[in-house]
């Protein structure tokens, strides 16, 4: 890898992070689309075993080809590691619930590399048998949502400031 190919990230702005009744338009972009499709898989597929052609379709606009298969796989994780049922309502709801909350800000952890996911997951997703099956989709889609320019935190890029809507939609 060349230098030119190193992102010179430091440390995440200060974010306040997602809170419970968050409206979903006072979100970031990136959050905003994140949320949509996990409600959109969740609502449609349910099991998370099948991709939802919305979803991809959406992905594939947004340059990020990857992204319904890695929600699917994320969610999947999700219902398998959560002995209730998760609160993940219709996409049309108006306000984050609690599990959509700490989702957004395990993977805004995630995406920010600043070793604090599990700070920002539920107490039942850190169990060592279910951390793995969680942790691995979530960094994927953390990793593929910044390659996309999808940032839930903005990073410090060379001491300019990127915004959380700075995704590149064609």
């Amino acid at each position: 890898m060349q230098p030119a190919d190193l992102a010179p990230y430091s440390r995440p702005t200060p974010q306040n992070g997602f809170a419970v009744e968050q409206a979903v338009s006072d979100l970031g972009f990136a959050a905003q689309f994140l949320t949509w499709a996990m409600r959109v898989q969740w609502t449609h597929i349910g099991d998370g075993k099948h991709v939802s052609r919305v979803v991809e379709r959406a992905c594939h606009a947004a340059e990020m080809p990857e992204g319904a298969a890695l929600i699917a796989e994320l969610t999947d994780a999700l219902i398998r590691a959560s002995s209730r049922p998760l609160s993940i309502p219709c996409p049309k709801w108006r306000v984050l619930t609690g599990d959509e909350a700490r989702l957004l800000g395990f993977v805004a952890a995630l995406q920010a590399r600043d070793g604090t996911p599990l700070a920002a997951c539920d107490s039942e997703w850190r169990e060592p048998r279910h951390a793995s099956a969680i942790w691995a989709p979530a960094q994927r889609l953390a990793l593929a949502m910044s390659a996309a320019g999808f940032y839930l935190v903005a990073p410090v890029l060379t001491g300019t400031a990127v915004s959380p809507d700075a995704a590149r939609l064609h």
